[in-house]
């Protein structure tokens, strides 16, 4: 049992890193890495306009760092509790990462430029 509480801690501590990486990279790169948002990507150039890019981007920083305190807590609980938390982690991580790529004008609203 206790190496698969030391692999689930693992992969969690993983995400975490990774998605840290992520938001650290957009904070350092700020307006400029707008275009690996997937969904403002693929917006038609006369819809991207109506967004502001900066707050694009610290949206999606935000998010990032958001996924990464979240696997910081699937750690610690997937260490204190069951192992197999890990999973239930991952599995809504991945459910709100494949719902996310996909355009939705309800939630750039936040975004538009005033």
């Amino acid at each position: 049992m206790e190496r698969i509480i030391v692999i689930a801690v693992f992969i969690c501590m993983m995400m975490t890193a990774l998605l840290t990486a992520h938001g650290v990279v957009f904070t350092i790169l700020g307006e400029k890495c707008v275009w690996l948002v997937k969904s403002y990507r693929d917006l038609p150039k006369e819809k991207r306009d109506q967004y502001d890019a900066g707050l694009v981007v610290n949206g999606a920083r935000n998010g990032f760092l958001l996924w990464a305190l979240w696997f910081v807590l699937g750690a610690v609980l997937s260490y204190f509790v069951t192992p197999f938390l890990a999973v239930a982690f991952l599995g809504v991580w991945l459910a709100a990462f494949l719902r996310g790529r996909v355009f939705r004008e309800q939630t750039y609203e936040k975004y538009k430029k005033r």
